[in-house]
C-alpha cells in the first residue's frame, strides 16, 4: 500500500492510458482527439529523452535533431518518393537510428555541457541546412501535404489517424517499459549513478552510452515521424533548441527518476500550453511562471511530490 512507484509503474497505468484513449476516442470530439494525439507524440518524445536524462544523467540540448530527422525523412519520403506509411515510417526511424548512432560516436567521448553543447550544435547545424536547402526541405515554408495512405489502408481525417497512432505509442510504450526492467535498462541506471564503478566492474562506457543514446534518439525519430503526420507538415522549427527543451521541460516537470515521469510532465505541458494559448499577449510568461514554481517548488518533479506526500500519509 505504501509503494507508490510500484503501483504507478505496474499495469494500473497501462489500464489508465487505455482507457484515456478509448475514452477520448468514444466521445469523437475533433479537439479532444488532437488533444490526446499530441499527448501522445510528446509522451513518446519524452520517453525517449528520460532514456538519455533519467538513466545516463546526459542532458542534451539538441534532441531536435532526431525528432526532425524522424519528421523530415517522412515529409520528404513521402512527398517525393513512396507515399505508403508503412514504407515511409520504418526508414524514417531507420534514418534517426542512424544519426543518432553518428552523434553517439562524435559526441559521447565527452560528458556533462560538453555533450550538451555539442549536441545542441549539431541541432542547429540541421536547423540552418532545413532553412538553406530550399529545393529539398522548402526552406521556411517547409512541407505540406503529407500524405496518410497507405496500400492497407488510409487515414484522411485525424480521427482515423488517431487510432493508427494510438496503436504505435501503446507498442512503443510496452517496449520502453520492457527496457525500463531489463538488464539493459538497469545497466544504464547504474551507469548514470555511478561511472567510476560502473568503469572498475569492466564495463565499456562508451559503447553503453552509445546504446543509450541510440534507443533514445530512434524513439525521438519516431515521435517526429508520428508528429508530421498528425499534422501532415513540417517547418523547420522541428529542429530549433526551443523544440528540444520540450522533452527537457517534460521530464524535469514529471519526474527523472520515474518511468511515468515523462507521461505526467507531458500531459501538463500540452494542458499548460493549450490554456495559456488562449491568452495570448501573455500565455509564454504564465507558462514560463507556472514552470518555474512547479519545478522550484516539488523537487523530483510531480511523482517526486506526489510519492513524498503517500509516502508520509502511509
Amino acid at each position: 500500500m505504501g509503494d507508490l512507484r510500484g503501483t504507478l509503474t505496474g499495469h494500473s497505468s497501462l489500464i489508465v492510458l487505455l482507457a484515456a484513449a478509448v475514452g477520448v476516442y468514444l466521445t469523437h470530439d475533433a479537439f479532444l482527439i488532437y488533444l490526446m494525439s499530441l499527448f501522445m507524440v510528446f509522451s513518446l518524445f519524452a520517453l525517449a529523452y528520460n532514456v538519455i536524462m533519467g538513466y545516463l544523467k546526459l542532458v542534451s540540448f539538441g534532441h531536435s535533431l532526431f525528432y526532425a530527422v524522424g519528421a523530415y525523412s517522412v515529409a520528404i519520403l513521402s512527398t517525393r518518393y513512396v507515399s505508403d506509411m508503412l514504407v515511409v515510417l520504418p526508414l524514417s526511424v531507420a534514418l534517426a537510428a542512424i544519426t543518432s548512432l553518428a552523434v553517439g560516436f562524435l559526441t559521447l567521448r565527452h560528458t556533462r555541457i560538453y555533450f550538451a553543447m555539442l549536441t545542441l550544435a549539431f541541432a542547429m547545424l540541421l536547423y540552418a541546412l532545413l532553412i538553406k536547402w530550399r529545393d529539398v526541405t522548402g526552406g521556411s515554408d517547409g512541407i505540406s501535404g503529407i500524405p496518410r495512405v497507405s496500400a492497407l489502408f488510409s487515414l484522411p481525417t485525424t480521427e482515423l489517424y488517431y487510432v493508427f497512432l494510438s496503436a504505435v505509442f501503446f507498442i512503443s510504450f510496452l517496449t520502453l517499459k520492457r527496457l525500463d526492467g531489463s538488464r539493459l535498462g538497469l545497466i544504464l541506471r547504474a551507469l548514470g549513478d555511478n561511472e567510476d564503478r560502473f568503469r572498475f566492474l569492466g564495463y565499456n562506457l562508451i559503447w553503453y552510452r552509445i546504446a543509450g543514446l541510440l534507443i533514445s534518439g530512434t524513439f525521438s525519430g519516431l515521435a517526429g515521424a508520428l508528429y508530421a503526420y498528425l499534422y501532415r507538415a513540417v517547418t523547420p522549427d522541428v529542429a530549433y533548441w526551443t523544440t528540444a527543451a520540450e522533452p527537457l521541460l517534460m521530464v524535469l516537470l514529471g519526474g527523472t527518476g520515474h518511468f511515468l515521469g515523462p507521461l505526467v510532465g507531458a500531459a501538463v505541458f500540452v494542458g499548460l500550453t493549450t490554456a495559456a494559448a488562449r491568452v495570448a499577449e501573455v500565455w509564454q510568461l504564465l507558462m514560463g511562471a507556472t514552470i518555474v514554481v512547479l519545478l522550484l517548488g516539488g523537487r523530483g518533479g510531480i511523482i517526486g511530490v506526489v510519492e513524498r506526500l503517500w509516502r508520509t500519509r502511509y
